[in-house]
């Protein structure tokens, strides 16, 4: 009985564990509009100040990575790490360029990808469900995008595009993890990020963007947040949780994160919500949901 109590006990800590990384994740849009510096730059500070907060908590802990089993996987750890670059930087970008709420529900479409994917590289078998959601959830980004509304709008679209494509890489980065053999999430969440500010420093260096950026102490402060809380303490906390609880409770509770960023860029943000996006909202997370539940 004790047994039993102590069990569900964690379990619910877990889930307001993850429940708060959630939410805290889904801040990431609206806190983005804070910071003033090129993509390239605002993910080389997030992998820094991250990679530092996470070192210091396993400091604190007195542990330490393991060493034998990056090096057995640092060949999909090193393509996973450029991949979330792209990730990264595609999803920033596509805050640049068009509302929070198109933009991240564009981005929420990476488990279409990752359907898809996992059909071609894993052989996962694609169900009529599964191929069902998947239609459903391309014709809500189409409704978000706005084309069938207003048409074809340059800066609107790069938007729209930028954000699939960090949904993709996402996606990408989650299917490269299922190669991974015998190493935790915190280790690897170390090394990646220590890799993307090892790749993301040359690469701001030789794009110009450090030359682009613009100090201010509202963006530095903003920065520093979304590196040590929301990259270093929120993955530490996020990893877990996800490892405490089960896969079909983690996915199905992310949707939250998208719901939050909407109703922040419309609440601080100011940011327009047309009924179309409402719709095409409903359609793509209730299909990536629906994808995950049980039959």
């Amino acid at each position: 009985m004790g047994d039993s109590r102590n069990q569900d006990n964690n379990d619910s800590r877990a889930k307001l564990n993850l429940l708060f990384t959630i939410v805290l994740f889904g801040t990431i849009g609206t806190l983005s509009r804070f910071i003033n510096m090129p993509s390239s730059v605002i993910c080389l500070g997030r992998a820094f100040f991250g990679v530092i907060i996470i070192l210091a908590v396993i400091t604190l802990r007195r542990e330490r990575p393991d060493y034998e089993a990056i090096k057995r996987n640092i060949g999909w750890l090193t393509l996973s790490s450029f991949l979330m670059c792209a990730n990264w930087i595609c999803q920033f970008e596509a805050f640049k360029y068009t509302t929070i709420a198109t933009s991240t529900l564009c981005y929420y479409m990476q488990p279409v990808f990752y359907i898809l994917a996992a059909a071609v590289v894993l052989r996962e078998r694609l169900s009529a469900r599964k191929i069902v959601c998947v239609i459903i959830a391309f014709c809500g980004m189409i409704l978000v995008s706005g084309v069938l509304q207003t048409g074809l709008h340059f800066s609107e679209m790069r938007g729209v595009l930028f954000g699939v494509s960090g949904g993709f890489f996402y996606a990408m980065v989650v299917l490269i993890n299922k190669y991974m053999k015998d190493i935790s999430p915190m280790n690897t969440v170390i090394v990646q990020l220590a890799m993307v500010s090892l790749i993301m420093l040359p690469y701001s260096a030789l794009t110009g963007a450090f030359r682009e950026v613009s100090i201010t102490m509202t963006g530095i402060i903003c920065l520093l947040v979304l590196g040590f809380l929301h990259t270093g303490i929120g993955y530490i906390i996020y990893f877990d949780a996800v490892n405490r609880l089960p896969a079909q409770t983690v996915g199905i509770m992310s949707y939250i994160d998208p719901v939050e960023a909407i109703l922040l860029s419309a609440f601080f943000l100011k940011e327009p919500i047309s009924v179309y996006t409402i719709i095409g909202a409903v359609m793509i997370l209730g299909a990536a949901a629906f994808s995950e539940l049980k039959q």
